[in-house]
């Protein structure tokens, strides 16, 4: 919004009372680890009788890092604060915070290495290129070339041996299937009736969900030409939602299209890091949670691959399906949404269980226990 933000309410710094906590990473950055995986603890050093130390640890997977909270001089004489602005409200709340720097344990547990030292051979070939003639130097370049480089005729002799295990049959039809699994959401292949099949929750957290209850009531009272959301389908979901009794069902639906926004603006965007492009103009709480996501865990982090792109689709066209009536949705709706030709639709459909329906132009929901094999011609490279 253009207009000034409004502080809404500052709150106080109490010195004794736990605070949020803005960490930052000594040697770069935390990557893609999943919130499970992730624990935040607080921790009191006793270092005398009146002097006691903040301590933030951070454990992910089997990582520890820590580092001591509001350190140095200029943090006992400062308070920091951060600034929370509503998107929608533009309303904005000042809060106190404290800051840590974490390094990793391993930097405290590992012992001081020798430095390597250098044979006599290399030496000699060191003092002939930086203090010889010409010659000295031509010769010592012509060995040094003439060198024959073990580890990387291991590393080749090893791709070869790779290669050759990824042209066996079986193991391609394991690594495609492994593929799959990466780019759709969890599903229950034994289900029974087509709302068993994808758990609400498996596709957006609970947690999530259960923080956007203030975004999805403000979506529901606002008129859908005042919403900061640009797809039409969208905007016409929302509009039928508006339209009915407010029931669970239809906020939970609400909740689900605001990620849904974030998703069709990440398929949108061209760049290739979705660390800083807004996803959605409602919250960052679901443009967050879609970075992390999102992200191609064999790149860097936040980075924006092709992996990125298949599983937002997959993602989309599933949330697409469970707020639509009887799990059906309109393939040509779709197709013009995302920028995609219908044909790669119908395929990447087929990997979330979704067909065309015979002679429409409709995408339903059907049992995985009925699902016919994907096309053969419809393969990926497996990445390693």
């Amino acid at each position: 919004m253009k207009e000034k933000a409004t502080i809404e309410k500052v709150y106080p710094r109490k010195r004794n009372a736990a605070m949020p906590t803005l960490l930052k990473f000594q040697n770069g950055q935390l990557g893609a680890v999943s919130k499970e995986a992730t624990q935040f603890t607080r921790l009191m050093q006793k270092r005398g009788k009146e002097s006691n130390a903040n301590i933030a640890m951070v454990t992910a997977n089997d990582q520890i890092y820590h580092g001591a909270m509001d350190v140095g001089e200029a943090a006992a004489l400062t308070d920091t604060y951060i600034c929370v602005r509503n998107k929608i409200t533009n309303k904005t709340r000042i809060i106190p915070i404290e800051q840590a720097t974490l390094s990793n344990h391993i930097f405290n547990t590992l012992e001081q290495k020798p430095l390597p030292t250098l044979t006599v051979e290399h030496t000699k070939a060191v003092l002939m290129k930086q203090f010889g003639g010409r010659k000295a130097a031509r010769f010592a370049a012509n060995q040094e070339n003439n060198k024959v480089n073990v580890e990387v005729l291991k590393n080749d002799l090893d791709n070869t041996v790779r290669e050759t295990e990824f042209n066996n049959e079986g193991e391609e039809q394991t690594d495609k299937q492994h593929n799959f699994d990466i780019l759709r959401p969890k599903f229950n292949k034994d289900a029974k009736k087509v709302e068993e099949i994808y758990d609400v929750h498996d596709i957006v957290s609970k947690d999530l969900l259960e923080r956007l209850d203030e975004e999805s009531k403000v979506v529901y009272s606002t008129s859908v030409d005042k919403l900061p959301i640009q797809s039409e389908y969208l905007c016409k979901c929302i509009k039928s939602i508006q339209d009915k009794t407010p029931t669970p069902e239809g906020f939970l639906h609400l909740k689900l299209i605001i990620y849904m926004d974030c998703l069709l603006n990440l398929l949108k965007s061209r760049a290739r890091s979705i660390k800083s492009i807004e996803l959605s103009g409602i919250t960052e709480k679901a443009e967050n949670d879609v970075r992390t996501r999102f992200s191609d865990p064999n790149s860097k982090p936040f980075s924006r691959t092709s992996h990125t792109s298949e599983k937002a689709l997959c993602y989309f066209i599933v949330l697409a399906l469970i707020i639509s009536e009887n799990f059906t949705v309109d393939l040509n709706v779709l197709a013009q949404e995302l920028c995609v030709s219908k044909v790669k639709l119908v395929k990447f459909a087929h990997i979330v269980h979704a067909v065309r329906s015979a002679k429409t132009d409709f995408l339903t929901l059907r049992l995985p226990s009925k699902m016919t094999a994907l096309p053969g011609a419809f393969s990926r490279k497996s990445k390693k």
